[in-house]
């Protein structure tokens, strides 16, 4: 009688699917199990085209435990693609780390600088006034100066005026010290803005900079 090169399975007991593998032939092997074309679960000792195709398994012929499995053209894409997502995942949590652990050093390095400059919470608010009232005072005497520039301008603009009106051309020594001073007024307003954002910037900073000493002083 000849051996069955192909057994279907379909859902039975335990038993008898050990009864139908022992039909097969009993040397030492492996089994494919695999959907034929109707579908339906299968165990074989040969492996048609078809079935290599569509993935399957790979059984040991007396246990039937899997050895292996072969996955389908799709299922090794599928995988393909979770790998290099994970890969991809590991590679981004890889960096973020590493950008912590420069932001860490960074802010060793800060910390260090700190304390180095103010030893104590007294020492920065000193500097601070001190840096604040200087900036406040170059703001009040470049203001002041900014009057003086532009109550200037207003007697040479009269000067001009005087000149016109008496039916004399302005002089060339008049007009350029009307431009000299709305030169000077012009460039004392971009320094009087300077001033005022290093005044906020310099606030600003100091307030950071205490926030975090006493911080520093509390973990301490």
């Amino acid at each position: 009688m000849k051996h069955m090169r192909k057994l279907k399975f379909y859902p039975v007991s335990l038993l008898a699917l050990t009864l139908t593998i022992s039909s097969l032939p009993s040397y030492a092997g492996k089994i494919y199990r695999f959907h034929d074309q109707d579908g339906i679960s299968t165990l074989s000792k040969i492996l048609p085209p078809y079935a290599a195709q569509q993935g399957y398994e790979i059984l040991d012929d007396k246990t039937l435990r899997v050895i292996d499995r072969v996955l389908t053209r799709a299922e090794t894409i599928e995988q393909h693609h979770a790998e290099q997502a994970t890969a991809q995942s590991k590679q981004l949590k890889q960096e973020q780390q590493e950008q912590l652990r420069r932001l860490e050093i960074e802010q060793k390095i800060i910390d260090q600088n700190l304390l180095e400059i103010y030893p104590s919470v007294q020492d920065l608010i000193k500097a601070r006034d001190e840096q604040l009232a200087a900036i406040n005072k170059q703001v009040e005497d470049t203001l002041a100066q900014q009057s003086h520039f532009q109550e200037q301008l207003h007697q040479l603009q009269q000067s001009a005026a005087g000149q016109e009106l008496s039916g004399q051309p302005i002089s060339s020594q008049l007009n350029q010290q009307i431009e000299t001073t709305q030169k000077e007024i012009v460039d004392n307003q971009i320094h009087l803005k300077a001033l005022q954002d290093d005044n906020l910037n310099s606030s600003h900073q100091y307030e950071h900079d205490l926030i975090r000493l006493r911080q520093i002083q509390n973990m301490h």
